[in-house]
């Protein structure tokens, strides 16, 4: 089965595998934690705003450009001088990005998060004017991600779907802040207003998905009120941040650029309790 997606207007094609289905008529974000329900952007889902100091957001470059370089090590690749975030793809072959990619798919501890992490809790509590924090309260987890997509590769990001298909992830708000390589081409991919939308009114994949036999562990969506996805690149800046709802339809940020992997730093926070 082919299915079709736009990004910024741009068609993307893929073949399905496996079944797909609708929900009922919930909305899913009126039955839990709505943290955006105190900001003038929660009828949008996502809105685009500063986020840390110049000096803060360098050091968060510099510290995950180290962990980066670590994991290739460990992956049996290697890096040299010339290595910077913008170029990773020129550093490993399929096999290698494969291997990386899997050693950070759980992310690290904030432990290892290159400056206080509270710095990080303290500005999105007073963007959201409420206390949140990295720290899941029904799962042990207090991790930070990062997301590395190779330019003119489709198979290094999630389709367009909505994070609470996966249950561990509901009651939520999620961050994501460009390091490198994020712009109007390759970042990432939202649907305004979708946080807001019945399970009805979407179908989806009824498990993870399949497409172009790469398996996802999230559900896709297949289309949204009987028409194909369409998805707009909010595209924030050096040390901007994007906060959007986990309800919020976002995906499909695949990396149209040519010469630039693109890699972004991407956090949860639930509220405090």
């Amino acid at each position: 089965m082919r299915i079709d997606f736009k990004i910024n207007n741009r068609l993307v094609s893929f073949e399905l595998e496996g079944e797909t289905q609708v929900g009922g008529n919930e909305i899913l974000l009126l039955e839990d934690e709505n943290l955006i329900d105190q900001t003038d952007w929660s009828d949008v889902g996502f809105t685009i705003a500063p986020f840390l100091s110049l000096e803060e957001y360098e050091s968060i470059r510099k510290g995950i450009k180290q962990l980066i370089i670590q994991k290739i090590d460990e992956a049996g690749g290697k890096t040299d001088d010339e290595f910077t975030l913008e170029n990773y793809h020129l550093y490993v072959n399929d096999e290698k990005h494969l291997d990386v990619a899997k050693r950070i798919q759980f992310g690290w501890d904030v432990c290892q998060f290159p400056i206080p992490i509270q710095r990080v809790n303290d500005r999105i509590s007073s963007f959201l004017n409420q206390a949140v924090t990295t720290k899941a309260k029904h799962i042990d987890l207090n991790n930070f991600f990062v997301r590395i997509v190779r330019p003119s590769n489709l198979k290094d990001n999630n389709p367009p779907h909505r994070d609470v298909w996966l249950d561990r992830l509901r009651d939520a708000v999620n961050l994501y802040v460009p390091l490198c390589g994020s712009n109007e081409h390759s970042s990432l991919g939202v649907v305004a207003g979708s946080h807001l939308l019945q399970e009805s009114s979407i179908e989806r994949t009824a498990q993870g998905a399949i497409l172009n036999g790469t398996t996802y562990t999230v559900p896709s969506v297949i289309s949204i009120m009987g028409e194909i996805p369409m998805l707009e690149r909010p595209n924030p800046g050096e040390n901007e941040m994007l906060l959007f709802s986990p309800y919020l339809v976002h995906g499909g940020g695949y990396n149209f650029n040519t010469d630039m992997t693109r890699i972004s730093l991407e956090m949860r926070f639930w509220r405090v309790e």
